[in-house]
């Protein structure tokens, strides 16, 4: 008897080790293995044998408008399997929540937005003590938020009094924000757990590259942006867009440099590049001398810390964030415009594809236009200044 629980332990830790890699041919493998076992509890098969199911289809087919007809078929068999571990709390509690939480996340890949938002209200996402989580944890109630606000924006209603709209974008932007935040630390934690370096200062980059052209003629590994997936990108960068559309700049401003001082990881890196490009160009539309504010001490962090130090966040739920006195803080709009179009710009020479094999068009398309897209707003940013030495050194290096 020893011996079987040991093996069966080893199993649930190696099913464990996988959830977190993503490894989801492994998990079903190992599950199927169990759901013969007399002491591995029935529901929690079930359970991983849904989880593996739907994520290891998603990979495969991301959940898109396009892909909304293959989906109604291609997770049958995981809906199945979840579905017979959301029912009785009492048995199931263990598995109940985040069986609801993945059915949420099957009901938004069919295209079924109010039967997911039902899943997410049964699960009582909001209801969630915000506490540490297991990695794996964090990527499943970081896309339950953004499905939900995903959910709402495809489900939008026509509202009976003024005060609606007002609250259902504040609702929108709440779940974005929740999900953006629990990307940053799921990435984060991510990067500990494959022991690889979270960020690459920018000393590094500049290094590794020329001013005329990448260090590498391939394109970035798609890896990283696949770690991410489509569903966390896209929340990721929504909650900006909604306040500006609702004529809240400052919040917008305050919302592009909360993310932008988390802790770099290996998946966000691509990110960055547009995030420091929108908030530019935010600021160059909508920000002038008399408007601009300094970022808050809440953002840069203490003033009395070295660089090396990483703020404890109040909340479990937020991302690590770089604190430190050496930390450069600007003092006005032009300062701030100018560094991040220079990290921008540092940024997009580093992703720069030269190969020209067919394969890589598209790649070398996005990067070229990402390119110059922040030399554009380069010209601008300069040109308004009159700062046309610099700019001139800027054209030159290009």
């Amino acid at each position: 008897m020893t011996s079987k629980s040991g093996r069966g332990n080893k199993i649930e830790a190696e099913i464990e080790k996988c959830r977190e890699e993503s490894n989801w041919r492994r998990v079903i493998e190992l599950a199927d293995q169990l759901k013969s076992s007399k002491n591995f509890p029935e529901a929690l098969s079930n359970f991983l044998l849904g989880e593996g199911k739907l994520e290891s289809y998603l990979e495969e087919h991301p959940p898109s408008e396009a892909n909304i007809s293959k989906a109604k078929n291609g997770l049958l068999d995981a809906k199945k399997y979840l579905e017979m571990c959301s029912g009785d709390a009492t048995k199931k509690v263990e598995v109940s929540l985040d069986a609801l939480l993945l059915l949420s996340k099957l009901e938004y890949a069919c295209g079924n937005y109010q039967t997911a938002l039902k899943r997410l209200e049964e699960a009582g996402l909001h209801q969630l003590t915000e506490k540490t989580l297991p990695t794996r944890s964090l990527r499943v109630v970081a896309e339950s938020y953004a499905i939900e606000g995903l959910c709402l924006e495809k489900t939008s209603q026509p509202y009976s009094s003024k005060g609606q709209p007002a609250d259902k974008n504040d609702k929108l932007i709440r779940c974005f924000e929740l999900a953006g935040d629990l990307t940053l630390l799921y990435l984060q934690e991510q990067d500990k757990l494959v022991s690889t370096p979270s960020t690459q200062s920018l000393p590094s980059i500049a290094a590794s590259v020329t001013t005329t052209g990448s260090a590498s003629p391939l394109p970035p590994n798609g890896e990283e942006n696949k770690k991410m997936g489509i569903i966390l990108e896209t929340a990721l960068q929504r909650a900006p867009i909604l306040y500006m559309k609702a004529g809240k700049i400052e919040q917008a401003i305050n919302r592009y440099r909360s993310m932008l001082m988390a802790v770099e990881s290996t998946a966000t890196q691509h990110l960055r590049l547009t995030l420091a490009r929108q908030l530019a160009e935010v600021l160059l539309r909508g920000c002038s001398d008399n408007s601009y504010f300094l970022p808050s001490k809440s953002s840069t962090g203490e003033r009395n810390k070295s660089l090396s130090n990483l703020k404890a966040v109040e909340s479990p739920w937020k991302p690590r964030k770089y604190t430190g006195s050496n930390l450069f803080v600007p003092t006005n709009v032009n300062e701030e415009i100018i560094l991040l179009l220079l990290i921008s710009e540092a940024m997009a020479i580093r992703e720069a594809v030269l190969s020209q094999y067919p394969e890589f068009t598209t790649a070398r398309t996005h990067a070229y236009n990402n390119a110059t897209a922040v030399y554009d707003l380069l010209c601008i940013a300069l040109a308004r200044r009159k700062q046309f030495q610099i700019l001139l050194e800027v054209c030159i290096n290009i």
